[in-house]
């Protein structure tokens, strides 16, 4: 299993108040750089010092992460080593990227659990077939999304990449 995904907490001023935005990179990064849309996990419904944990009740996911997310998945998944092995060994029928933190991957895994699909076509993953779960949650009892070695270094270096954020731009662009 990869090392969870760093969650941090960050508060902001927004033109609507205070927010605790929730997000996956690092506390000085999002003070030097600001926070884009695509780094902001989500937000907490009741301030940081009210909630003792981070869980699904006190958690709205933020939809731009959530669709960044799938986009580094469709765009990366395809070449990594561990999709490609799997691809090959299956043959035909379906690659299911299973959220790590999952119970227990060998048995049922409940739908908040699939991330998505990739189509295998004679042991190869089909282009441009990735197809996001509408089920799976980013936060469910079970804790935050974890993606597995591969595709969590995808994300967080593509997450690096994203452009810094104008002032404001959390609160203006944030898709919650």
């Amino acid at each position: 299993m990869a090392e969870a995904l760093p969650i941090t907490v960050c508060r902001v001023r927004t033109p609507d108040g205070v927010k605790d935005y929730v997000t996956c990179v690092p506390h000085q990064a999002a003070f030097a750089s600001g926070l884009a849309p695509e780094v902001i996990v989500g937000v907490l419904l009741r301030p940081v010092d009210q909630v003792t944990a981070i869980t699904p009740e006190v958690f709205a996911r933020n939809r731009v992460f959530v669709d960044f997310l799938h986009a580094v998945i469709a765009r990366r998944g395809p070449g990594l080593p561990g999709l490609v092995a799997e691809a090959r060994r299956q043959g035909e029928g379906w690659v299911y990227i299973i959220d790590q933190r999952t119970r227990n991957p060998q048995g049922h895994i409940p739908p908040e659990d699939i991330i998505g699909v990739f189509a295998v076509q004679r042991g190869r993953i089909v282009p441009d077939s990735y197809q996001s779960s509408p089920k799976h949650l980013i936060l469910s009892a079970d804790g935050f999304l974890q993606l597995g070695a591969e595709l969590q270094a995808c994300l967080l270096e593509e997450l690096a990449s994203v452009p810094d954020a104008e002032p404001g731009a959390a609160a203006d662009r944030g898709g919650m």
